[in-house]
């Protein structure tokens, strides 16, 4: 990829001054993060455990990076033999570059992790996310995902789908129904109002959409539900019940999405954890699912990773769906940028939301991933100048589409 360098640096510069949307995290809120224990570890664990244990870390020892009740010594202890297998890894540098960032030093060291540790307690205070997200990332959005209605002013919340519908069990259905303090009905029908009740107070609440998982799509039949449901209220399920009703339920709440002006998420590619077979979550699930939901908008998390080129063209066959690259610049941001480059010939400049930083305790490692992000973008652009494609107002214009204007279209957020 052949780029003018200073190109390249005043298009970073000038998307460092733009405002952004962070199109998917898990942040908890802001008085949960500054009661709860932290040190500079918390840094180096969520999207590194992999990392670690593939190279040989004790499982046990990863969690324990996590914890703040376990002693920095012992967490340092661990962590140092593996660190250098794993510093040159994608995940390791959103960390690093915060370090440089808020913390003043370009690793984590013996002789460092104790005061690196001492001043992000001293930080670990209220007005923590207003310096690391708006100060510092010109963040003016972020679409949340920690579980809760919790939200603020920039933080506005997507519920995963099985808090509405259950995941075709008895049990999930009676804690669903429990969130609002209904009793789960004997009947599918009036289970169904419950869902449609719950949906719309949580809109009008906030909420902008609801997640579930790529999977291949399974077309529900509202007889066989109907048949299945009491047998799974009673405890007593036949074979192929709890598939048939969940199947049946999940068309409905996509259905309901679609009448109520709300997004449907789907995570595709990747899974975040260790033992899970990323063919059950591919793109090209969603291609059945949006065609039989066609008034409905999906949010093709994760951009399919690593199909990126598969996503595209799913989303050129179905203009109800949307792809969001969020976390796949993280875990490959080679691939990603490629990516970046092939959508940019694939489709209209109005399908594709660039990032999102997917972080649940370490607000500090969205600076290190949104920074990536422009540095990827910018030098995709910049290529793409020096080809005689477009002129650095058309490559601000998509930038600005991309990193802000798209989600906050998609989402309807005003």
């Amino acid at each position: 990829m052949h780029f003018d360098p200073d190109q390249k640096q005043a298009l970073f510069d000038a998307m460092c001054e733009m405002p952004t949307v962070d199109a998917h995290e898990h942040l908890h809120s802001e008085a949960m993060r500054t009661e709860r224990g932290v040190d500079i570890f918390l840094l180096f664990h969520q999207y590194l455990r992999v990392d670690l244990t593939l190279a040989g870390m004790p499982p046990e020892d990863v969690d324990a990076l996590d914890d703040p009740d376990v002693p920095l010594d012992r967490k340092w202890e661990s962590f140092a033999p593996h660190w250098d297998l794993v510093r040159n890894t994608a995940v390791a540098q959103a960390p690093l570059a915060s370090l440089r960032r808020f913390f003043d030093a370009d690793d984590i060291t013996a002789d460092n992790y104790e005061g690196l540790s001492e001043q992000m307690r001293a930080n670990n205070t209220e007005g923590c996310y207003e310096r690391y997200l708006r100060e510092a990332c010109n963040i003016v959005l972020v679409l949340n995902q920690n579980r809760t209605m919790w939200q603020t002013d920039i933080f506005k919340p997507i519920l995963p789908g099985q808090d509405f519908i259950g995941s075709g069990t008895r049990q999930s259905i009676v804690a669903a129904c429990a969130k609002d303090d209904y009793e789960a009905p004997g009947e599918l029908d009036r289970f169904a109002e419950i869902i449609e009740e719950r949906v719309r107070q949580r809109k009008s609440e906030g909420m902008l959409g609801v997640k579930g998982h790529g999977y291949p799509y399974v077309p529900g039949d509202r007889d066989d539900a109907e048949w299945a449901y009491p047998r799974v209220m009673s405890g007593d399920p036949e074979p192929g019940d709890i598939e048939a009703l969940n199947a049946f339920l999940w068309d409905f709440l996509f259905e309901l999405c679609g009448k109520l002006d709300l997004v449907a998420v789907q995570h595709t590619g990747v899974w975040a954890g260790m033992g899970s077979d990323i063919t059950t979550i591919r793109p090209t699930n969603l291609f059945a699912k949006a065609n039989a939901h066609p008034n409905t908008r999906f949010d093709m998390f994760h951009a399919g990773t690593p199909q990126p080129v598969d996503a595209g063209f799913v989303v050129r066959s179905c203009p109800n769906v949307y792809i969001n690259a969020c976390w796949s610049h993280l875990l490959a941001p080679r691939l990603t940028k490629q990516a970046y480059d092939w959508w940019l010939d694939m489709l209209p400049i109005n399908r594709l939301m660039a990032w999102g930083g997917d972080y649940w305790w370490a607000v500090e490692n969205v600076y290190g991933v949104v920074t990536r992000v422009r540095e990827m973008l910018a030098e995709v652009l910049a290529a793409r100048i020096k080809a005689g494609d477009f002129d650095e107002a058309r490559a601000l214009q998509i930038a600005r589409r991309w990193m802000h204007d798209n989600p906050r279209e998609i989402y309807r957020v005003d």
